[in-house]
């Protein structure tokens, strides 16, 4: 090999290795997550809506989770032990009506109880009821506190600028770890996504503590010191709620000249589960809609809100009854049902289910049977991509007697038979 062409070699094996050390400097100097970005992508749309709704009940991110049953008397759980005598009192089909016991065997308070055993630890139950409505526990809230620190999948942690960080060890600190920010001239940032209305910030005493500023999609929340003594100092930010918003942790110097640092412990997150029953006796899908949702004139509120992202919808037994003023034929039931559905949607996730058999479908009370329930359930669900869970055909073969306490509302082993077909349905791979 002649000199020029070691020369050159030379020279090439220089900017070679310039240049990684040049990329290796671009990268300590920038915003380096942990994971990919796509971790902090929305919520995936191609997730069905048991799918998102089994991920949540799990997940510290979805901090305050809100469950609606919306139905008949079947939802309500009238026939099921444990209910009160009175239910008819006062009645009038709308929200005002009384409600369930939380004790009762209806398919709902099962499922509530078991998301209380299974997801929330045995939580203890907190009951309330519907506020226009005079005696029931038709709302249950269960709450368990989470502790999570930022370096799993749904984190985003980086420094931009002369900063480090580093975790390390530290039995003083509520998860047992440190995620240390030490900042020069630059930030430490921290970004996740974030359902719900508060969170805690655990920080441990430093000298020359940073400051941070918290943003929620882009806002600023305010800028807050970290200048406190000892380990797990806490701080709760309490906003508004939102859903799949981005939130940001971003370090502030306070202090110009030198070194300044952040010992963050962890995130303490206040799990809360609200189920509630809205279930009103004698409900049709058109009744529904004009009485207990967006628009009506009833005076007793508007039975879903902004907060109820996971809404199971049964109807369609009282549809069938003949009555002048309504049109016959399940081509009616199903108009009003895509209404109802329309009105609830509002990106809510929706769970619509078919109603259990009943044994009696006299063609002169009834305009339709409920096998033809179930079918138009089903082709809506279809049409508008909603999830269905068929409480029909699990007692198709079976003796009505085994499953119903009148010919129409199930007894408590119909009730037991379509919770654990909810409970097979959200849980199954």
């Amino acid at each position: 090999m002649n000199k020029k062409v070691l020369f050159l070699c030379i020279l090439l094996s220089i900017l070679v290795l310039s240049s990684i050390m040049i990329v290796g400097e671009s990268k300590r100097n920038t915003i380096r997550p942990t994971k990919a970005e796509s971790h902090l992508e929305k919520i995936d749309p191609n997730l069905s809506q048991l799918e998102k709704l089994n991920i949540a009940l799990s997940s510290p991110f979805e901090q305050y989770m809100s469950i609606e049953f919306i139905g008949d008397s079947i939802t309500w759980g009238l026939t099921a032990t444990g209910n009160p005598e009175d239910y008819a009192s006062g009645r009038d089909g709308t929200l005002s009506d009384r409600r369930d016991h939380f004790d009762s065997q209806s398919f709902v308070n099962k499922f509530k109880r078991y998301i209380g055993s299974q997801y929330m630890d045995d939580a203890t139950p907190l009951f309330s009821n519907w506020d226009a409505s005079p005696s029931g526990e038709s709302v249950v809230e269960y709450q368990q506190e989470m502790i999570i620190f930022p370096d799993r999948e749904n984190f985003e942690v980086g420094t931009d600028g002369d900063a480090l960080q580093e975790v390390k060890r530290s039995e003083e600190s509520v998860s047992g770890k440190q995620l240390i920010f030490d900042v020069s001239d630059g930030n430490g940032l921290i970004r996740f996504r974030y359902t719900g209305k508060e969170f805690t910030l655990s920080f441990d005493s430093t000298e020359n503590s940073l400051d941070y500023e918290l943003f929620i999609d882009g806002v600023s929340e305010g800028v807050f010191s970290t200048s406190v003594d000892g380990y797990d100092n806490r701080r709760t930010h309490s906003f508004d709620y939102v859903k799949d918003a981005l939130i940001e942790i971003k370090t502030v110097k306070n202090d110009t000249d030198g070194k300044q640092t952040l010992k963050i412990g962890g995130f303490i997150v206040n799990k809360t589960i609200k189920i509630s029953n809205q279930g009103i006796i004698g409900a049709t899908t058109r009744s529904y809609v004009a009485n207990n949702l967006d628009g009506n004139t009833m005076g007793d509120g508007i039975a879903i809100s902004d907060e109820d992202q996971y809404v199971f919808i049964q109807l369609g037994t009282n549809d069938r009854i003949i009555a002048e003023e309504v049109e016959k034929g399940s081509g009616e039931f199903k108009k009003n049902l895509e209404i109802l559905v329309d009105q609830v949607n509002s990106n809510r996730n929706i769970i619509l289910m078919c109603p259990n058999p009943a044994a009696n479908n006299d063609p002169y009370v009834y305009s339709f049977d409920t096998k033809e329930v179930c079918n138009v359930i089903t082709q809506v669900a279809q049409e508008n991509d909603i999830d269905l869970i068929d409480n029909y055909s699990i007692f198709e073969g079976m003796e009505t007697s085994k499953y119903l306490a009148d010919g129409l509302h199930p007894n408590d082993y119909g009730h037991k038979m379509m919770y654990e077909n909810i409970i097979e349905s959200l849980e199954k791979d």
